[in-house]
């Protein structure tokens, strides 16, 4: 490994550092965790080797030719003819910059970047919960939105198959989790769905709610 740093950093010196525009393609590139990322470069395949192909995570060698560091056995393949890599077995802490330095044979260094988002996907069935099994109009409730798993939620809620229009006794707290009612009308009786999303997956609850007279 030291010997192929050190060979990197020679190259450097003698040809020059150039950025190659679109060696990466613009991020982020969005995976679920326990899966498979291909970071594929836009260069042609070259029918001779190239004289070395160095990839990081952050400061981190991840492989530089053959040469694999810890942690990453097993887990990465470096495809030769393009300098594309496959990382393998995803885990949420692989979120984060990679950068791609390849040298062709009697060229310059070329340069790549991109960056890697890991999420969970989201599993169990969404839900959408009430603070009261009997909403009475005048009196405040809680629509509750969530998931039994997954990282990174947006939440879109709709009334009815329509988007949501917020009146002015409805708030939504906790990035959209909760659906608060300061006090109950009968207009707001209705069918509420909460529709639970992220890069890798998305999932559908729906409540019903009848609002009863006093």
């Amino acid at each position: 490994m030291e010997k192929a740093v050190i060979h990197f950093i020679i190259l450097g010196v003698i040809s020059g550092l150039t950025k190659g525009a679109g060696v990466l393609p613009d991020g982020p590139l969005n995976a679920a965790l326990g899966g498979t990322v291909m970071f594929t470069t836009t260069l042609t395949p070259s029918e001779q080797p190239f004289s070395f192909v160095e990839w990081r995570f952050g400061e981190k060698v991840i492989i530089a030719t053959n040469t694999t560091a810890a942690g990453y056995e097993g887990r990465v393949t470096l495809f030769n003819s393009t300098g594309s890599l496959e990382l393998r077995n995803l885990v949420l802490r692989d979120s984060g910059e990679y950068s791609v330095f390849i040298v062709p044979q009697g060229g310059s260094i070329l340069e790549g970047t991109t960056r890697l988002e890991v999420y969970e996907r989201i599993s169990g069935a969404a839900a959408v919960t009430s603070s009261t099994n009997l909403p009475i109009e005048g009196n405040s409730v809680n629509l509750t939105c969530d998931a039994a798993a997954g990282s990174n939620f947006t939440r879109l809620w709709r009334k009815d198959d329509s988007d949501l229009i917020l009146t002015d006794n409805m708030a939504l707290y906790e990035e959209n989790r909760v659906l608060a009612f300061k006090s109950l009308n009968k207009t707001d009786s209705g069918k509420y769905s909460c529709e639970i999303s992220n890069p890798v997956g998305k999932d559908k609850a729906q409540y019903i709610m009848i609002v009863n007279c006093k």
